[in-house]
């Protein structure tokens, strides 16, 4: 009785979780910035990150963290420029794309690296990273990761 049992448990178990779904990150990049106002010692530039759902569901999050790195072409390595946290609900629906915006503050001295990547060369790479923390279907937090290049153009 105990191994039929035993069983019955397997089969059931296997059952289940071929009804759980399988979940792939979140995808999330820079999609592009723009200066939302400017003051005597700095401003706010009004970073956009777009968040895709590559699942077969709807996703829901409780926000996000994010940690924005320049590249420093002078010393090597890279550069914190910002980092922080949008504690506010995002639903991303299956296959679909959603825009957030962060507004970050700066000061004239902390985006000299930034100026100068763009009258030097045109361009900077950055890294994006940070954690989505999901509430639905699951609750979990999924990790990203995103690297790319802005240009006096946009966002490559």
């Amino acid at each position: 009785m105990n191994r039929f049992l035993f069983m019955a448990v397997l089969v059931l178990v296997a059952a289940l979780a071929g009804c759980i779904p399988r979940m792939e990150r979140p995808q999330v990049w820079l999609e592009g910035a723009r200066l939302a106002s400017l003051g005597l010692d700095g401003g706010v530039v009004d970073v956009r990150l777009s968040v895709y759902n590559p699942n077969r569901f709807d996703l829901r999050a409780s926000g996000l963290t994010y940690a924005l790195e320049v590249e420093d072409r002078n010393g090597g390595g890279w550069v914190d420029f910002t980092d922080g946290r949008i504690d506010r609900e995002l639903r991303v629906a299956s296959g679909e794309t959603v825009e957030v915006a962060v507004p970050v503050e700066f000061t004239y001295g902390g985006i000299g690296r930034l100026v100068t990547g763009l009258l030097d060369r045109g361009e900077f790479e950055y890294r994006l990273s940070g954690v989505v923390a999901l509430e639905g279907p699951v609750r979990r937090e999924i990790g990203y990761r995103h690297t790319g290049t802005v240009t006096s153009g946009g966002v490559r």
